[in-house]
C-alpha cells in the first residue's frame, strides 16, 4: 500500500447546546487538526440524559464556524436519510464549505434510529444488501454534474433527479466508508476514497490492531481484483473505547505506531466527554500530535 500523509481528526458529538458546539468546532480548527467529524444518529446511543442535536445540521454549522479544516460525518446514517437526499445534502455542504466536505457513510446498525423513525430494524442480510445500492446511488448522483439521474434497484429507486450544480470537489467529495463486514469492505474497495474502522469496543488494543491489519490486507486484495491501486484508498481509525487516546491507558504515540505498522494513516480522536479530561485533550493537540505528523 502506498504511503499517505498522516492526518489527525476529531469526532465531536452533538451532545451540548449550539453555542458550546460552535466553540468546540473553532477550537478543533485552532488546534491544527486536519478533520472535524460529527456522528449521525437521532439520539445519543450511549446515554439518555445529555442534549443531542442533529448531526447533519451541526455539520452545516461547523463549516460556517471554520474556514480551513475538512468537515464531515463519521458516519452518515441510511436509516435516517434516503441516498438521493443525502447526496443533495452533501452537494450543498460541499459548495457551502468551499470544497471541505468528507462524506462518511455507514450501514445503519442502531435500533434506536429505527425506533425514532418508526421503521422496523433491518436484518443483517437486508442491511448489507441495502448498503451496496445506497453507496452506488450516492456515488453516482454526486458524479452526475447536473445530468438527471435515475436508479431502479431492489431497495432504492430514484427517478429523474435533478443533480445540479456540480460539486466543487472533483469528481465528487471524498466518500469515507465505515465498517468491517465483508460486504462493507467490497463496497469500500469499489467506490470509497477512505476506509474507516473503529474496531470492537470489547476488544483490546492488540486485538483491534490485528483486526485492522486483517481487514487492510483484505482491502488490498479487493482493490487489486477490481483493477484499482490499493494505495488510492486511504485508511482511517476512530480511536474510542479501549483505544481512546484521551482516556485510555495506551498513549497516543503507541497507538499511532501500532496502527501505522498495519497500514493506517489517518487517526480520529474523540472530543472529551468530561471537562476534567479537556487538559489531556489539549496536551495531545498542542504537544503530542505535532510531533507525530
Amino acid at each position: 500500500m502506498n504511503a499517505h500523509d498522516r492526518r489527525f481528526g476529531v469526532l465531536v458529538l452533538p451532545d451540548a447546546d449550539a453555542p458550546a458546539l460552535l466553540e468546540r468546532f473553532r477550537r478543533v480548527e485552532e488546534f491544527g487538526f486536519d478533520q472535524l467529524f460529527l456522528p449521525d444518529h437521532i439520539a445519543n446511543i450511549f446515554a439518555t440524559e445529555p442534549p443531542w442535536l442533529d448531526g447533519w445540521t451541526m455539520t452545516t454549522a461547523a463549516v460556517m464556524a471554520t474556514s480551513r479544516i475538512t468537515v464531515g460525518t463519521l458516519v452518515s446514517n441510511p436509516i435516517l436519510r434516503p441516498p438521493a437526499v443525502l447526496a443533495k445534502e452533501a452537494l450543498t455542504i460541499d459548495r457551502l464549505s468551499g470544497g471541505r466536505l468528507e462524506l462518511g457513510i455507514g450501514a445503519g446498525i442502531v435500533e434506536s434510529d429505527h425506533h425514532g423513525t418508526g421503521t422496523a430494524p433491518w436484518s443483517v442480510k437486508e442491511r448489507v444488501a441495502r448498503f451496496g445500492e445506497y453507496v452506488q446511488v450516492l456515488d453516482e448522483v454526486l458524479r452526475a454534474d447536473g445530468t438527471p439521474y435515475s436508479f431502479d434497484g431492489e431497495w432504492y429507486a430514484v427517478r429523474d433527479l435533478p443533480t445540479g450544480p456540480a460539486t466543487l470537489q472533483r469528481p465528487r467529495p471524498p466518500i469515507v466508508v465505515g465498517g468491517q463486514a465483508p460486504t462493507i469492505l467490497r463496497v469500500t474497495a469499489r467506490r470509497a476514497d477512505v476506509w474507516n474502522t473503529n474496531g470492537r469496543p470489547d476488544a483490546s488494543v492488540e486485538e483491534n490492531v490485528a483486526l485492522a491489519a486483517e481487514h487492510n490486507r483484505r482491502l488490498d486484495v479487493l482493490t487489486e481484483q477490481g483493477g484499482r491501486d490499493p494505495g488510492t484508498l486511504r485508511r482511517s481509525v476512530l480511536l474510542w473505547a479501549n483505544t481512546d487516546a484521551v482516556t485510555g491507558s495506551t498513549p497516543l504515540e503507541e497507538l499511532v505506531e501500532r496502527y501505522t505498522a498495519v497500514g493506517i494513516d489517518e487517526f480520529v480522536i474523540c472530543w472529551p466527554d468530561r471537562d476534567e479530561d479537556y487538559g489531556r485533550f489539549e496536551h495531545l493537540a498542542t504537544t503530542i500530535i505535532p510531533k507525530l505528523r
